[in-house]
């Protein structure tokens, strides 16, 4: 899995997009041991929601 670089100059936030990754991975191991749906969307899609 590519892992995005941020190019932001705060150190902390360049970490943020590495962290996103590990915790959607680990969504997903938890999910595929719980038997519990699992939902993605494609990379590069907006959703909008009507209020």
């Amino acid at each position: 899995m590519k892992v995005p670089v941020s190019k932001l100059n705060d150190p902390d936030l360049q970490k943020v997009p590495q962290a996103l990754m590990r915790a959607a991975e680990k969504a997903r191991q938890l999910a595929e041991q719980t038997g519990t749906p699992f939902v993605t969307r494609p990379v590069g899609t907006t959703e909008k929601k009507a209020k």
